[in-house]
């Protein structure tokens, strides 16, 4: 009798799993959904940190074609957002289009097409961290790794890079899942 159950029990998972449908990889990945950064617990090197008041809102979407799609909100003191940078990329380690609101206006009003003057990139390490580079007219403006936590709850971005000035940077910005 408790062999039968095993038996009926296996069929029906098989039956239940042929039945749903197929998961990306995308959609398994940890950081889809909406990360609210804690200002707190971010550090800025050489700073200065962002106005005491002001959030930055992170949203991550799985494509149908396994890209993720990114929308990064400011909030200012005043709780209005603004459009930090959106994209669509795969973790691949290829150069995809980000767009920022200047280069979204540009971009929305061509007729000819749009002129790509930045990009980023993201390689996967593992499925808890992506290394990111983002570049502007083919020049690194930054680098970052970014991780999410086994448990699924904080984001942590680290930024390691020099800045157009000679100037080395190191952020670390921490977002919480909401």
């Amino acid at each position: 009798m408790r062999c039968s159950l095993v038996i009926v029990g296996v069929l029906a998972l098989g039956v239940c799993s042929a039945a749903a449908p197929l998961q990306t990889s995308a959609s398994l990945n940890p950081v889809i959904g909406t990360w609210k950064q804690n200002m707190e617990k971010s550090t800025y090197s050489p700073g200065p940190a962002p106005v005491k008041g002001t959030t930055s809102v992170r949203q991550y979407a799985a494509g149908d074609d396994g890209s993720i799609v990114a929308v990064t909100m400011n909030i200012n003191v005043n709780g209005i957002p603004s459009l930090g940078a959106i994209s669509a990329a795969n973790y691949d380690g290829r150069e995809y289009v980000q767009h920022t609101l200047a280069t979204l206006a540009t971009s929305l009003r061509s007729h000819i097409g749009p002129q790509i003057t930045r990009t980023i990139s993201y390689t996967a390490i593992d499925r808890y961290t992506v290394e990111i580079v983002q570049r502007q007219d083919g020049e690194i403006v930054a680098k970052s790794t970014r991780t999410i936590s086994r448990d699924g709850n904080t984001m942590t971005d680290s930024s390691n890079f020099t800045n157009a000035q000679g100037q080395q940077v190191k952020n670390v910005l921490i977002f919480e899942k909401q």
